[in-house]
């Protein structure tokens, strides 16, 4: 009997390979294939190629982060949005906003010289801006309580990394009561952070994820 979530898969996987053949690449040959499949949803390495050039992954630092890493975190950004895409919207005005906030930070010629650079225009990136948006807006209702910070925990950033990091910038770090409410932000941020990894940790334990290794190896 054949196996229909299978079958299914394997025709979504097929349709997009089909699909890929027609992208149009300015100025060089992009390497693409099918990097993983999560809940049937198809991840390729063009994705991946996407969120690094524009910094589109929720938190940023997609720029600096291993193929893996990135594959990792967009694998967390799909298993959120498929609990949560029918239950909040993003309109074409917060994807237009946010297009703006990307030409602003990159500036207008580099953000037309990366679209260039996969065949793409501006306005192609509204998918992957729609995800990010709505991926930030389900964290920040979902994790929107202020959580404890005691004073102890504040005073050991303040000693073991807020001194450290200030003084390998050339500064002289400020008496700790002057950072108090920076130092206890950070360490809402860092805590914050570990509840949405624990959340999402268990969502990949319900999920069908597949990661390809042959392509993942042909774009380290």
């Amino acid at each position: 009997m054949i196996n229909m979530k299978r079958a299914v898969r394997w025709l979504q996987v097929l349709s997009l390979l089909l699909l890929l053949l027609g992208r149009p690449v300015a100025g060089q040959e992009l390497l693409n294939c099918l990097v993983a499949s999560v809940d049937h949803i198809p991840v390729t390495a063009f994705d991946l190629e996407v969120l690094k050039n524009f910094e589109l992954l929720p938190g940023g630092g997609a720029g600096a982060m291993t193929v893996e890493e990135r594959l990792e975190r967009y694998i967390d950004v799909l298993l959120v949005l498929r609990l949560t895409r029918e239950q909040l919207q993003v309109s074409q005005e917060e994807v237009g906003a946010e297009l703006e906030k990307l030409k602003a930070r990159l500036g207008p010629k580099v953000l037309e010289q990366r679209c260039q650079l996969l065949g793409l225009k501006p306005e192609d990136l509204g998918s992957y801006l729609q995800d990010k948006i709505l991926f930030e807006k389900v964290i920040g209702t979902r994790f929107n309580q202020r959580l404890y910070v005691s004073l102890k925990e504040i005073e050991d950033y303040y000693q073991q990394v807020y001194v450290p990091e200030q003084k390998s910038a050339g500064r002289t770090p400020p008496e700790l009561v002057n950072v108090l409410d920076e130092i206890e932000a950070r360490l809402q941020t860092r805590r914050r952070e570990e509840r949405v990894r624990e959340w999402t940790r268990e969502l990949r334990q319900r999920a069908e994820i597949v990661v390809y290794g042959d392509c993942l190896n042909r774009i380290k």
